[in-house]
């Protein structure tokens, strides 16, 4: 199984906002709203279900602090309800996340975790709602990305809901 963590910012987000505000001088006037979460994918073995990795992950805090973040899961390749929404999924091109895997599965008792891929998600929001898949590229071109050290990915954005929270709630849910 494969699962999709977004970790986002519960407090004002001053990077989302410094972005929201370059790409407007960048040319897209149309621009309202930013949101950007740590994005993390774990591929997972074993018996274990989604929840309970979630539960364990929630109690880690070198990825997570309940003060700071909220933390909202995906089973992968599972489509947002709403339509076409879409996110961008950056990369580091050089990131060994080993250590952080080892620690997971010992100190945090994710014991099923073989491998995880971190990015930074981002979804943008314009006066005719959420960003198409083209306006996305532009940004990841533009600011998003760094051609150099970092590769980037657009897909359909998943249906993310909360620990405890049943899939029903989540597509009733706005973002």
């Amino acid at each position: 199984m494969k699962l999709d963590v977004a970790i986002e910012p519960i407090v004002t987000d001053n990077t989302a906002f410094t972005v929201l505000t370059a790409l407007r001088q960048l040319g897209y006037a149309e621009l309202e709203r930013v949101w950007r979460a740590d994005h993390l994918l774990l591929e997972l073995s074993g018996d274990g279900s989604a929840e309970e990795v979630v539960a364990r992950l929630s109690r880690a805090e070198i990825v997570f602090n309940p003060n700071k973040h909220r933390l909202r899961y995906a089973i992968a390749g599972v489509r947002a309800a709403r339509g076409e929404m879409f996110e961008a999924l950056v990369r580091d091109r050089d990131e060994n996340n080993d250590r952080l895997v080892a620690t997971l599965r010992t100190t945090f008792g994710i014991a099923g975790l073989r491998a995880l891929e971190r990015s930074m998600a981002w979804r943008l929001d314009d006066r005719a709602g959420p960003a198409t898949m083209k306006r996305l590229e532009w940004a990841c071109q533009a600011l998003l990305a760094n051609p150099i050290s970092q590769t980037y990915e657009i897909r359909p954005a998943p249906e993310y809901r909360e620990l405890g929270e049943p899939a029903s709630a989540a597509s009733k849910r706005v973002r």
